[in-house]
C-alpha cells in the first residue's frame, strides 16, 4: 500500500488547484493520472475495474470515446464492453508522456470536445472520488 507520505501527497493533491471552489474535471483527470501511475498494480487494476463495472453501458461508452478520440492519448481504441479494456486504456493513457504541459488524461477530458457530455463529467469526477475515498481509508 501506500506509504504515509504518499498517501498524504494523494489526498492533498485532490483539491481544487484553481481556487474556484470547485474540483473541475481537469483537476479530477490530473488526481486520476497521479494515482494510476503511483498506485501499486494490482490496487490500481481492482479499483478501476471495481469502478467501471458500477457504471452503466453509456458511461462507459462515454469514457472510452473520449480517451480514443483525443490526439494527447495512445489509446487507438476501446471495446467500452469490457471493463479489463477500459482498465487497459486508462492506465495506458495515464502512462503515457505529458504533451503540452498536460497529462493524457487532463487532455484528453479538456473544455469542450467530450466534456460536453455530462456522463463523462460524472464519470471522471467520481473516480476521483472514490481515488480518494479508498486512499481515507487505507
Amino acid at each position: 500500500m501506500f506509504s504515509n507520505d504518499l498517501h498524504q501527497k494523494m489526498v492533498a493533491g485532490a483539491r481544487d488547484l484553481d481556487g474556484d471552489g470547485v474540483i473541475s474535471p481537469q483537476e479530477a483527470a490530473a488526481y486520476i493520472q497521479d494515482y494510476i501511475r503511483t498506485a501499486p498494480a494490482e490496487e490500481r487494476t481492482q479499483l478501476l475495474q471495481e469502478y467501471f463495472s458500477g457504471l452503466t453501458p453509456d458511461q462507459k461508452s462515454a469514457l472510452g470515446t473520449a480517451l480514443v478520440q483525443s490526439p494527447a492519448t495512445p489509446v487507438t481504441q476501446v471495446n467500452a464492453h469490457d471493463d479489463h479494456d477500459l482498465v487497459h486504456a486508462y492506465t495506458q493513457s495515464a502512462q503515457a508522456p505529458a504533451q503540452d504541459g498536460r497529462s493524457p488524461l487532463e487532455a484528453a477530458f479538456a473544455q469542450g470536445g467530450v466534456l460536453g457530455n455530462p456522463l463523462v463529467k460524472a464519470g471522471l469526477v467520481g473516480l476521483a472520488g472514490i481515488i480518494g475515498s479508498r486512499l481515507l481509508r487505507h
